[in-house]
């Protein structure tokens, strides 16, 4: 049978499943499988029996209106972004159907997850993917396995904070509102330079192999070291002050998580990944001619930018946010300033502060109320392309 064919007829379960047969409230459902068939790349390459993996929290109604995407970091999965999930949180399954897939070539060790270098069997030799790809990819899957035509919010962090500005530019009709967290609109150098030396690291692993180590055995202390160059800048400074008392404490925590990395990230499929976002750029999106402003200028929804002008893995002004700040036509960036960096998007501050702008637009949306509330940018800057500082 065509993998057209087999969707349609597999389609009624996927929505009866997801309309009627919700999980219990604060809890999500079990992991669910989209296939695809095959999915064309933006190279004209296709990956072959592509299939999709994700979970849902709340129920989806029956107009279909309340439907979040919620997108997971670089080397996240689907759950990792069940912290912004909860009575009285920013998605409140009361409300809203909130579904959270594991995205293109996702990097853990769930052998049954979204396809990947690694679950295809094609290794190295699975064809390179962009975050354009990412966003088709999650497109289809909304559509012809969820019947969604239209989404309420995208919403992301890291990662997955770069790909919801890359919804908005690509689907610009498909939802009301965008809400990056700790994104940017585009590659910048520094990541380019970090996510390189984590290859490196990688591939001096005896183990790596060119990439064709078997499953059962890969390189857990090439990525679980790599991967902590990433961390140097995961934190500001004055975050790691405040976080480790003692030499002794740093020390441990590098060991602890390059001991978890290497169990729970598949370096083949992270690598991949990082291959899609050093090439990112929203204005490389065909018909803007690498115009980014011109891309931002397209966006129709009304997008809350959550950065952090202390995040130095993916920093507002060089990652292109400000930029696209200015020029969106319904935008409002708001700055979590939390020393913690990339990573402080996640403390108990900037989550309340995410929890309130977040509310407040999706109760403006509700309310049928236009724009979002507040000035574009804080109003304690003094200039709009550089954070303060």
């Amino acid at each position: 049978m065509p993998a057209r064919a087999a969707l349609s007829c597999a389609l009624p379960a996927f929505l009866s499943l997801a309309v009627s047969s919700a999980p219990a409230l604060g809890q999500p459902s079990p992991v669910q499988t989209c296939q695809l068939g095959d999915l064309k790349l933006e190279s004209g390459e296709v990956i072959r029996d592509f299939r999709m993996t994700y979970i849902t929290h709340g129920t989806l109604n029956a107009e279909k209106s309340n439907a979040i995407l919620s997108l997971h970091g670089l080397q996240g999965n689907r759950n990792n972004q069940s912290y912004w999930v909860g009575p009285g949180k920013a998605f409140d399954p009361k409300r809203h159907f909130i579904i959270q897939p594991d995205t293109l070539g996702v990097a853990s060790m769930d052998p049954k997850a979204t396809t990947s270098p690694t679950r295809s069997g094609l290794n190295m030799k699975f064809p390179r993917f962009n975050i354009r790809d990412m966003v088709g990819a999650e497109h289809r899957m909304l559509t012809e396995c969820l019947g969604i035509k239209k989404l309420l919010a995208v919403a992301g962090s890291s990662m997955g904070g770069i790909e919801s500005f890359q919804w908005a530019v690509s689907f610009p009709d498909f939802m009301e509102a965008v809400i990056p967290g700790t994104p940017m609109a585009r590659a910048n150098r520094q990541g380019n330079f970090i996510w390189e030396a984590v290859r490196q690291v990688v591939m001096v692993d005896p183990k790596w192999q060119d990439g064709n180590y078997p499953n059962d055995d890969p390189p857990r202390a090439g990525i679980g070291v790599g991967l902590q160059i990433q961390s140097v800048v995961g934190s500001s400074a004055a975050g790691y002050e405040e976080e480790f008392q003692t030499r002794e404490q740093v020390h441990a925590a590098f060991a602890d998580d390059a001991k978890r990395v290497g169990n729970t990230v598949q370096a083949r499929d992270w690598i991949y990944r990082s291959w899609a976002i050093q090439s990112h750029d929203i204005g490389q999106t065909p018909g803007f001619n690498g115009d980014l402003a011109a891309a931002a200028r397209s966006i129709r929804a009304r997008v809350l930018i959550v950065p952090n002008c202390r995040d130095q893995l993916h920093p507002p002004r060089e990652g292109g946010v400000l930029e696209a700040a200015q020029h969106i036509p319904h935008a409002k960036l708001v700055d979590l300033d939390d020393n913690g960096g990339h990573r402080g998007s996640r403390s108990a501050r900037a989550l309340a502060t995410f929890d309130t702008e977040v509310k407040d637009l999706l109760k403006r949306i509700a309310d049928g109320r236009p724009g979002i509330s507040g000035p574009r940018f804080p109003r304690n800057w003094g200039r709009t392309d550089f954070c303060p500082g």
